[in-house]
């Protein structure tokens, strides 16, 4: 199971424990990160099925695609910087060459 969906059974478990009743709603209220519907919704419906035997499990973080270091994202903003010059490079050719076709 993925970290998102054992957040979401722990959630549901940790709900059940103090007396309520899970739903969509009191499940996104809870969770610490905010996470997709879709996601609560099938969290929500495998804890149904397999409450009896469910328990809660120590989540490993996953660290986010926007928590890149700062040497990959320097990496990317020269290449891209690159890409830029590149660029402009053609299209200042393309504009001499189009100016020559016209007079």
């Amino acid at each position: 199971m993925n970290s998102e969906l054992q957040q979401v059974v722990n959630t549901c478990i940790a709900l059940r424990d103090a007396g309520k009743k899970p739903s969509v709603g009191m499940i996104k209220a809870k969770l610490l990160a905010p996470l997709p519907i879709p996601i609560i919704i099938k969290g929500l419906s495998y804890w149904k099925e397999n409450k009896a035997t469910l328990k809660i499990e120590k989540v490993t973080e996953v660290a986010p695609a926007s928590a890149k270091s700062n040497v990959e994202l320097t990496a990317r903003v020269t290449e891209l910087e690159q890409q830029v010059l590149a660029l402009r490079t053609e299209l200042k050719t393309l504009q001499q060459r189009f100016e020559g076709e016209v007079s």
